[in-house]
């Protein structure tokens, strides 16, 4: 950010810059000049080329530029850190086949969740997700079948 305002004081600084001219001239023996001045007599112009160097940037256009690299660094930086977490998240599902495949191969029978455990997290599930937007009915409807699936629970 010093570089950026160091530029543009200096920028300010310089002040404006004089028109200046090219010009190209040919003598009478054939002779080619490129000079900053007018064609001497004797000589013609070829052409005359205005040779001031554009303006650099405004500082409203050089905050305008740290604004936006400020944020595709930004951008970037989320990006990346979405794509680790889903780098790790494929890392963990990996190791947990890994682990089953490893308990199967040696006869050993995974746990398993009850049918009312599993019930219930397909419940909380299913009300987490906000955009399936569930009437009163359709939850009352979702609790008894919660509630059908642990009736040998709540009866002992």
């Amino acid at each position: 950010m010093r570089a950026v305002l160091f530029l543009v004081s200096s920028l300010l600084a310089a002040g404006p810059a004089a028109a200046e001219s090219l010009y190209k001239c040919v003598d009478p023996k054939g002779a080619v000049s490129i000079q900053s001045e007018a064609c001497p007599a004797g000589s013609t112009q070829a052409w005359k080329r205005d040779a001031t160097p554009e303006a650099g940037p405004s500082v409203e256009e050089l905050a305008a530029r740290a604004a936006l690299a400020d944020a595709e660094a930004r951008r970037a930086a989320e990006t990346a850190r979405l794509a680790e977490e889903a780098r790790l998240a494929e890392q963990a599902r990996r190791e947990q086949q890994a682990r089953q495949r490893a308990a199967e191969a040696s006869g050993e029978r995974p746990p398993t969740k009850s049918e009312c455990t599993q019930a219930h997290d397909f419940s909380d599930a299913v009300l987490a997700k906000d955009w399936l937007q569930l009437d009163e009915t359709q939850k009352a409807n979702l609790r008894q079948w919660v509630v059908e699936q642990c009736a040998d629970v709540y009866e002992s």
